[in-house]
């Protein structure tokens, strides 16, 4: 047996020895392993809960509530750690943990601080319930609440959601002006400028974010692609270039490339780049456009079709896809089906103009009515985006539970889902409505002027 083993072997009898010989000094000497070890673990969970915080600051929330684990079992009756982390799961998603952790705080505490009720209305924003308590979240803000900036936040990412652009901007700005540093403020205000189809000032806010953090990868992602929606190509690569070197394997950054690539002419580059891309975004429409556009050039309609289809699948409003859908079937020699999605293409163009303008200049404004929402929730359905478009016609039956157009675009929904049930309860909705709210049809879309 080696020698090193032996003596490893004999360790523990030779400790046992020296402890049945010097009792008092064997005590002191665990006390003092164990106080250092309580010490630096108690240093330890410090320093984990200073980076929780940063973490949460720096938009990071799933690393945040990994530290706060640990932080946690150190101080399981700390109603400030419990605070941060329901919001740690909150930013995460993960709302039932969050509720969890509030409601640690309420028996620790014997009641709600100011703090935990904003956190417990933050939570109540996340879970859909904006408009019930905005006002309160509001009042807060305007009363100097030190969370001002968060509720901001939250109440931001709430309207986004739910296209509530003009609401998302007021809040955005009011975040900018509380906190004129914050990268991420600006890029989510440029988000919403561009719904509000305030494109030039999207890209003066975008710049300011690069300005602030000049390795952010969405916002310089994202500016390329306007270059590129615009068919600016050579503006389009500078950028495009500094994130491959940044990124080289990101397949965001690669699939831009590629698209940048075709732009400019060099088709077999735009295809190597864009097949490496797409087998990471399988779902990315844009991707799938250009590969088809490549393959409309290279006479190879089938595969076009498949790829364009596959696009309409999961966002059947994308007119787009449809203009080169018709393109596909036209090559293939398929007219009459070309013909048959060109019109569908003409159809659902105006449809999504009229959906954009009410958007924008109607949605939000104090002057919306029942009505107004209930269009903008019928347009939504008949195009395919059924979340969204059940969101608004029920604000709109929110407002007023008679209202004749929400009632008559979910009886038109659901007749097209197959739910004959559901539908005819709407219908008989319209029979008992007053007369006075009732309608005979929805607004025809096409009779809708063309912005």
């Amino acid at each position: 047996m080696p020698r090193v083993l032996r003596l490893l072997l004999r360790l523990p009898r030779r400790a046992w020895v020296i402890a049945r010989a010097r009792p008092l000094l064997t005590l002191l000497t665990v006390v003092v392993l164990a106080a250092g070890t309580a010490v630096g673990l108690w240093r330890y969970a410090v320093h984990q809960w200073h980076t929780a915080q940063a973490d949460l600051e720096g938009g990071r929330p799933h690393d945040a509530r990994e530290r706060l684990t640990l932080c946690l079992s150190v101080w399981p009756r700390s109603t400030e750690v419990h605070l941060l982390a329901a919001r740690a799961a909150r930013l995460s998603g993960d709302l039932d943990d969050a509720e969890y952790h509030l409601g640690q705080c309420l028996k620790l505490n014997d009641g709600a601080t100011n703090a935990v009720q904003i956190e417990y209305l933050l939570l109540r924003v996340q879970t859909g319930e904006v408009d019930d308590v905005a006002q309160a979240l509001i009042s807060a803000v305007e009363s100097g609440h030190p969370e001002s900036p968060l509720i901001l936040e939250t109440l931001a990412r709430s309207y986004i959601i739910r296209l509530r652009y003009k609401s998302a901007y007021a809040c955005l700005t009011r975040w900018i002006e509380q906190q004129p540093s914050v990268a991420t403020a600006y890029q989510w205000r440029g988000y919403t400028l561009e719904r509000l189809n305030n494109h030039k000032m999207a890209v003066v806010d975008y710049h300011k974010a690069l300005e602030l953090d000049p390795d952010l990868i969405p916002v310089r992602l994202r500016i390329a692609e306007m270059l590129l929606e615009d068919k600016q190509a050579p503006e389009a690569l500078p950028h495009l270039e500094r994130l491959y070197r940044q990124a080289p394997t990101d397949p965001l950054v690669q699939g831009r490339l590629g698209m940048c690539r075709f732009l400019q002419g060099d088709i077999a580059e735009a295809r190597r780049l864009m097949e490496a891309a797409v087998v990471h975004l399988p779902k990315d429409p844009e991707l799938h456009v250009y590969l088809a556009r490549i393959d409309l050039m290279e006479g190879r309609g089938v595969e076009a079709e498949r790829r364009l289809r596959m696009v309409l699948e999961s966002d059947p409003s994308d007119t787009e896809t449809l203009y080169n859908l018709a393109s596909a079937l036209q090559l293939q020699g398929r007219t009459a089906e070309a013909a048959a999605v060109r019109a569908e293409y003409d159809q659902k163009r105006i449809v999504v103009d009229r959906i954009n303008e009410l958007l924008k200049d109607v949605a939000d404004s104090p002057t919306a009515t029942a009505n107004d929402h209930a269009e903008i929730g019928r347009l939504l359905l008949e195009i395919g985006r059924d979340k969204l478009g059940m969101y608004w016609v029920n604000r709109a039956l929110e407002r007023d539970p008679t209202n004749q157009q929400a009632h008559l675009a979910l009886a038109a929904h659901y007749d097209r889902k197959g739910d004959a049930v559901k539908a005819a309860g709407h219908r008989r909705q319209l029979r008992t409505a007053p007369a006075a709210n009732a309608v005979t049809s929805p607004p025809n879309p096409e009779r809708q002027p063309n912005p």
